[in-house]
């Protein structure tokens, strides 16, 4: 594991304003912008979503993001964008981070830093009365399901996918955006999809009336670890003042506040990591 515990030496801020300790921290560029540019695609409740106006973004991690830039005396910019561009734009360096319930996996971990900031886990999301009964992976064999392009949630599919026997092939489609998703399955173009457990627990919490209810599969839990901040590998310095600060949360508490205000608290960590995927060796251990 390594620990970020050895660069979160500039201790416990208070919710009260500008850290000097943490501000000193960020690059040059960073502190002459004033702000930090934010990839996030604002389709992933209680994480990143628009408020009733459709254009505020609010969510765990923009209040997250908000406290950060407290902090460190800068500004958190959001610049929504579909999942799947968020990596190649921290890559070059269209936006300075990426925070939208990524996970982190060692194939991850060559191309970006990872932060690592709570536990998160992808559960299976399927019509209200579950028609098709499916209760595991291996039980999409023979159907149809939808995922966002980029994500762990494809990934595992196209893993279940290889194990498919001939005569019962799964049909994996790719959608940019969760809500698109939500249409597929009601409409009955997908049996299931896959999907961050938080996130769909609250999009589920907040079905609108009128359309098709969907329900999420109990007892069935894939890609347990960690959900973090993606930082470029140039950037060493952004990276350890966004764990140092993020620590600081947990150190005083304003952290958990923020948690158990979305429901989350189950997904707290106590201590921030980074690159730390090796701890969940097994993360895309689909079933037995």
């Amino acid at each position: 594991m390594v620990s970020a515990v050895a660069i979160l030496s500039a201790g416990v801020a208070s919710a009260a304003g500008l850290d000097q300790k943490l501000h000193d921290m960020l690059p040059e560029k960073i502190k002459s912008a004033g702000e930090i540019k934010v990839g996030t695609e604002p389709q992933t409740p209680p994480y990143d979503f628009y408020g009733d106006d459709n254009k505020t973004i609010i969510g765990l991690e923009r209040e997250l993001r908000d406290e950060m830039g407290t902090r460190l005396g800068v500004k958190f910019t959001d610049m929504p964008a579909q999942f799947a561009s968020i990596i190649p734009g921290i890559q070059a360096g269209r936006f300075d981070m990426g925070m939208s319930a990524f996970g982190d996996f060692a194939d991850r971990e060559k191309i970006v830093d990872v932060v690592n900031y709570m536990l998160e886990g992808t559960s299976i999301i399927v019509l209200d009365g579950n028609p098709k009964g499916v209760h595991k992976l291996k039980d999409a064999c023979g159907l149809n399901a939808g995922a966002v392009q980029g994500s762990i949630p494809l990934q595992l599919l196209d893993k279940q996918k290889g194990l498919c026997p001939a005569d019962k092939p799964l049909n994996v489609m790719q959608f940019p955006s969760n809500d698109q998703i939500k249409i597929a399955l009601q409409s009955g173009r997908a049996d299931l999809s896959m999907d961050t457990t938080g996130v769909a627990a609250y999009s589920l919490q907040h079905q609108p009336e009128g359309n098709r209810k969907l329900e999420l599969v109990g007892g069935a839990q894939y890609a347990v670890g960690y959900q973090a901040m993606l930082v470029s590998k140039e950037s060493p310095q952004l990276r350890d003042a966004l764990a140092a600060t993020m620590q600081s949360m947990i150190d005083d508490g304003t952290y958990a506040k923020i948690f158990e205000k979305w429901g989350l608290g189950e997904n707290k960590l106590d201590k921030v990591t980074i690159n730390d995927a090796a701890r969940f060796a097994d993360y895309m251990k689909l079933d037995d």
